[in-house]
């Protein structure tokens, strides 16, 4: 099924404009990321309070959210424990249990609350928890690269790599700039993105590939464009089937899954306009500046 036949458009030739978009983007954003510091990451990476509470009768997740929401705290999480509906654990910020524990006892009444627990998380497993989830990201990108360096050649797999590392900093600028909090849900958001971009631009260095055995030329320029032409309609159908799932986990999610769902909508979308104005614009650059010769 080809949802665009026969498009001539010139995206080469558009890829400064897409680099300093980019850029503008990406810097603005890390300007944003570290005048925030901590106020970035959630309670699993850098500690808070916890609190482990039983009700007297059934309540919802969505209602004790509901509750807290007023108190104006950056980060709340709220998880239900068990199938009666009557017991949940609620993560915080340092020093806000015992504010979340007063809102709640006038929601629900304090002879209608057993605290089963009270805790604080530890900072130094926050840091263990920076530093997988750092060595999980680093040691996918050498993953990425050592594959397409054997699938395809160096210089495809480093714009590959290169593309990938693109949409996680656009990602993350984005969600410092509408000051979004990553914490565990997020991070797996950033991997599943990572595989999600290396898979589209693979398609396109597929027909690249294609392309350049076929006909041989050297106009690498018109090739790469003609490349991404007739993959487009592919490329447009794959990210409108997965944003639209997307979109649904989005609106009818729970409050846990929204952040999950926004993360990885942002990464879709960065992840396809990478894989044009990224991955195959930097390795035109690299061919034109340094005369590189693919092998077919």
């Amino acid at each position: 099924m080809e949802l665009i036949k026969s498009t001539r458009i010139d995206f080469m030739g558009r890829r400064k404009w897409a680099y300093l978009f980019s850029l503008v983007l990406i810097v603005a954003g890390m300007i944003v990321f570290g005048l925030r510091g901590k106020s970035n990451f959630g309670v699993d990476f850098v500690g808070g309070d916890l609190i482990h509470i039983k009700l007297a009768s059934q309540a919802s997740v969505a209602s004790i959210r509901s509750q807290v929401k007023n108190l104006s705290i950056t980060e709340i999480s709220v998880q239900e424990v068990g199938m009666l509906q009557d017991e949940f654990i609620i993560k915080s910020p340092p020093g806000t249990s015992d504010r979340i524990l007063e809102s709640i006892e006038a929601r629900f009444g304090r002879e209608k609350i057993e605290v089963l627990a009270k805790s604080v998380i530890s900072p130094s497993m926050s840091v263990t928890l920076r530093k997988r989830a750092l060595t999980a990201f680093f040691v996918g990108l050498i993953g990425i690269l050592l594959y397409l360096t054997i699938r395809f050649e160096f210089h495809f797999a480093v714009c590959a790599t290169i593309a990938v590392l693109h949409d996680l900093l656009v990602v993350l600028a984005i969600l410092a700039l509408s000051k979004k909090i990553i914490d565990g849900i997020i991070i797996a958001a950033l991997l599943t993105i990572a595989g999600y971009s290396v898979n589209d631009t693979i398609v396109i260095f597929d027909r690249i590939r294609e392309n350049l055995r076929k006909t041989r030329s050297k106009n690498y320029f018109e090739l790469f464009n003609q490349s991404i032409n007739e993959t487009l309609s592919r490329t447009i159908l794959t990210v409108l089937t997965v944003v639209f799932v997307d979109i649904l986990l989005l609106i009818f999610g729970g409050e846990p899954l929204k952040n999950f769902a926004y993360t990885l909508l942002l990464g879709f979308l960065i992840g396809t306009y990478s894989s044009i104005f990224v991955a195959s614009a930097i390795l035109i650059d690299w061919q034109r500046k340094f005369g590189l010769r693919f092998k077919l």
